[in-house]
């Protein structure tokens, strides 16, 4: 009870003496706060202005905002109306261009008309002649052929002489052997006749006639100015484009120059920059005196809550001194001794250094606990990761196994089943390369990696010119495409063929034209891409596609108009 009642002592003592700092700190606070009130009431007179400076500044940085504002839509408005003045100036340019599109697309449309009637007149002229120069050199080979017969029969018969038999009847000729050898003489002129003449004919036909220098020249004018015109109406329709995009881009800018024009009317007006600048010096000004005005009326403020808590912390005082009286009086009483309060204190020291080492060593314990129950729980982890792991490696083994066993037998499957169609389609090559060479090579073969062998007599030819390893290449592209389409039951929709007439002569450029029209049942659409302008004639439809260097473009044009009547459905 002794050491109970002098420790109450102690914290009673320590009690009155925070009580008693807390008083004299209020006081002096009280006074500070009674001397601003009294230094405020000095300031008043000068402190009066500031709230009305501080409203009509508020007013007059508002009117500042709105006339920056009524600034910046004002320059709007001026880069507005010049760019709407640019716009009308390009769509008055631009005003005629609808009128000379329309006249632009009739002369196009007429030299297109002119040029199918050119290039009709053209073909006829150019047939023309390409049929009577045969014609002279069929009949001149005819007469030289002739020729040659007629000459062996006189020869045998002068050979023989009157003795010999008439080709004819079989009797001896006699005195009929001068006549006989006469008529022969005479055939023999007419046809050296005839051959003059055919040869003279063909020397005549070497150059084009002026008929058809002449329309093809005609034909060449009216394609250049066609494409002139298709150009200009190009042109002017990308103009007419341009005016309506104009027309839009200008309605645009109007309305908008219409919504800031609202914008500035509304605004309020009235702004006075020197009257701004003098109620912010005038602020400025007074800002020491309003900032000390501030912080005398926050501590003028605390005074009549500081006169509460001075009388509360005097009567706390109070009664904290009261208790110590009364402790100190109790302690008496008991008989309190200093060395017996020392020893029991130095007992109790060690008593508590030895219960918080036993608590830190309880700690330690806990924690080591805790890292190892951790340590079970991630060996428990681990040890079900390992056992997922080899269940997914069991899996994937027999997904292997299962993988490797399709791709075996896929394998094998592909293997069969390209020996299975290899004979077929080296049968259908042989056919297109027969077509494709005259009759020369008749005969393919392929080998496991679907490499063409062409067969001369049945034995490989070891060696092949570029234009016949393209021939071999075609026609086993050619019978591939009809198997799939025999197979299918249908014919294929496209197909798609890609510089095939590089190194081919003109022989079998058009044998490979003519077969391609020949497998229209199968494939009723072929599309040619070539840079061969020799084939043009042949096919149905042509679209050229060509490099403009001005505008860094590919240009893309129908040129099917140059061309003679469609016969198939050949296009490049």
């Amino acid at each position: 009870r002794t050491l109970s009642l002098h420790g109450d002592l102690r914290v009673a003592e320590q009690g009155v003496l925070v009580a008693r700092q807390e008083f004299q700190r209020l006081d002096k606070e009280l006074a500070e706060a009674l001397a601003a009130r009294e230094e405020l009431r000095k300031l008043d007179a000068e402190v009066a202005p500031i709230s009305k400076l501080k409203a009509e500044l508020v007013e007059l940085d508002r009117l500042h905002r709105e006339d920056a504002a009524r600034r910046e839509e004002q320059a709007k408005l001026t880069e507005l109306t010049r760019n709407l003045h640019v716009l009308d100036r390009h769509i008055e340019e631009l005003a005629e261009v609808e009128d000379a599109l329309s006249r632009a697309t009739k002369e196009a449309q007429a030299l297109v008309e002119q040029l199918e009637a050119a290039d009709k007149v053209a073909g006829e002229q150019q047939a023309a002649w390409v049929r009577e120069k045969e014609y002279a050199g069929t009949r001149r080979a005819e007469l030289l052929k002739q020729y040659d017969e007629v000459k062996d029969q006189r020869d045998k018969i002068q050979r023989l002489g009157p003795e010999g038999e008439c080709p004819t009847c079989r009797r001896p000729l006699g005195t009929e052997h001068p006549v006989v050898l006469g008529l022969l003489d005479r055939q023999l002129q007419a046809i050296v006749d005839d051959g003059t003449y055919f040869r003279q004919r063909l020397e005549q036909l070497v150059d084009a006639p002026p008929a058809v220098t002449q329309s093809e020249a005609a034909r060449d004018a009216l394609r250049d100015q066609a494409r002139q015109a298709s150009e200009r109406e190009g042109t002017l329709r990308a103009q007419a484009g341009e005016r309506a995009r104009l027309q839009k881009e200008r309605a645009g800018l109007a309305k908008r120059t219409q919504e800031i024009e609202r914008r500035v009317a509304a605004r309020d007006s009235g702004y006075n920059a020197e009257r701004h600048d003098a109620v912010r010096t005038e602020l400025a000004k007074l800002e020491p005196v309003a900032l000390a005005a501030a912080t005398l009326k926050a501590r003028a403020d605390r005074a009549e809550a500081l006169v509460g808590e001075a009388e509360l912390a005097e009567k706390g005082l109070s009664t904290r001194e009261e208790q110590v009286r009364q402790l100190g009086d109790a302690v008496k009483a008991e008989g309190f001794s200093e060395p017996k309060f020392a020893a029991a204190r130095e007992r109790h020291d060690r008593a508590a250094h030895a219960l918080r080492a036993a608590e830190l060593a309880v700690a330690e314990t806990r924690g080591e606990l805790v890292a190892a129950e951790g340590a079970v729980r991630e060996t428990e982890r681990r040890a079900a990761e390992r056992a997922a792991r080899e269940r997914t490696i069991a899996e994937r083994k027999v997904a292997l196994r299962l993988h490797n066993e399709l791709d075996r037998a896929f394998s094998d499957l592909r293997a069969d089943l390209n020996a299975a169609m290899r004979p077929e389609i080296g049968a259908l090559a042989s056919g297109f390369l027969a077509d494709l060479t005259d009759g020369r090579y008749d005969e393919v073969d392929l080998d496991e990696d679907y490499r063409v062998v062409v067969l001369d007599e049945g034995v490989p030819k070891p060696v092949i010119s570029g234009g016949e390893e393209d021939i071999a290449n075609l026609v086993l592209r050619l019978a591939i495409s009809q198997m799939i389409a025999e197979r299918a039951g249908q014919p294929l929709s496209l197909l798609v063929l890609d510089e095939i007439f590089g190194s081919l002569d003109e022989s079998r450029r058009q044998h490979v034209l003519a077969l391609l029209r020949r497998l229209g049942d199968r494939f009723p659409q072929v599309i040619l891409i070539t840079h061969i302008e020799q084939v043009r004639d042949g096919l149905d439809r042509v679209i050229r596609v060509s490099y403009d260097a001005t505008t860094g473009a590919s240009v893309v044009r129908d040129d099917t108009a140059t061309l003679g009547p469609p016969d198939a459905s050949v296009a490049a």
